[in-house]
């Protein structure tokens, strides 16, 4: 049984990484490797991954860490523990030498301040034990970090309803007929110009409301990933916050790919529609994939 879980644990850490690949991250070296940290101990890494980010000068890059765990061996004191570690190893590789002579890769990237753990939780049959128990766990959880400046590290957990929200989005991005690009708007990398990406950043990749453009020939399209509730006064607020961030083009057509909905969205469709005016409204719901079982999109290599 031992064994077993540890194959299945080898497995997932595949499919992790192969989402964030599919959300144009890049993986760096191997999986499940040893590495030396600064202070010459050495750490295991399940993998590494930079991305380009429009609000950095240089690439941002992260310590992935893949568990597969059952219900029943998850508490607070776990995931206190998997972040402690992962601090750890934050620290350990932080500005390590010879981390970026092994990988060469990394000397385009700045230094190593961001973890990212993806937990698959492999079942759990509703989405209540993630927005109660798994949230609870998460909010007790309380890590002692140093003084700034050497605190700008981040840790950020993934779970099932998370993890899922984003293979949604990568199997919109598979279809060949368009081809997407992420929207950074100057409010969102730090009253910089706007800008254009085919990479989501963890940060963007945390949001309800993600926009972006999608191409066919000359023709182009204004597209929102949009996770919030679909009823009249969400999509109002939706509509405004896309009327604030210039998201909407008379006349022209926005596509809204919501995640969230049931029979009765269909009866408020008309209605939600005419909230935007002039602008021709285009709802598509997206791909809703099982919880407790990985999507079929990260389990094949691409």
């Amino acid at each position: 049984m031992a064994e077993n879980q540890g194959v299945l644990g080898d497995q997932w850490n595949d499919y992790a990484n192969r989402l964030l690949k599919l959300l144009g991250w890049e993986h760096i070296g191997d999986k499940d490797m040893d590495i030396t940290g600064s202070g010459g101990e050495t750490y295991g890494i399940d993998a590494i991954a930079c991305y380009e980010s429009p609000g950095l000068a240089v690439k941002q890059c992260c310590l992935v860490e893949s568990k597969r765990y059952a219900m029943s061996s998850i508490n607070a004191s776990v995931i206190k523990k998997w972040i402690e570690r992962l601090k750890q190893k934050l620290d350990g590789v932080y500005q390590s030498k010879d981390l970026r002579t092994e990988f060469p890769q990394l000397r385009e990237c700045g230094p190593i301040n961001l973890g990212v753990i993806m937990c698959w939780v492999h079942d759990a049959t509703n989405e209540r034990y993630f927005e109660d128990e798994f949230e609870k766990y998460l909010n007790s959880t309380r890590i002692v970090t140093m003084p700034k400046p050497m605190a700008f590290k981040r840790i950020i957990v993934l779970s099932n309803l998370r993890i899922l929200r984003l293979c949604s989005i990568a199997s919109v991005l598979k279809d060949n007929t368009y081809k997407y690009e992420f929207y950074y708007p100057s409010q969102l990398i730090n009253n910089k110009p706007f800008e254009m990406s085919k990479i989501l950043t963890i940060d963007y990749a945390l949001s309800d409301i993600i926009m972006a453009e999608r191409k066919k020939g000359a023709k182009s399209e204004k597209v929102v990933f949009y996770f919030g509730a679909m009823n009249l006064e969400a999509i109002n607020t939706l509509k405004d916050a896309l009327t604030m961030y210039n998201m909407m083009e008379a006349k022209k057509s926005l596509i809204i790919y919501h995640y969230e909905g049931d029979a009765s969205t269909r009866e408020i469709m008309p209605d939600a529609k005419k909230l935007f005016g002039k602008v021709k409204v285009v709802f598509i719901s997206m791909d809703h994939f099982d919880l407790t079982t990985e999507p079929a999109i990260i389990k094949n290599e691409f």
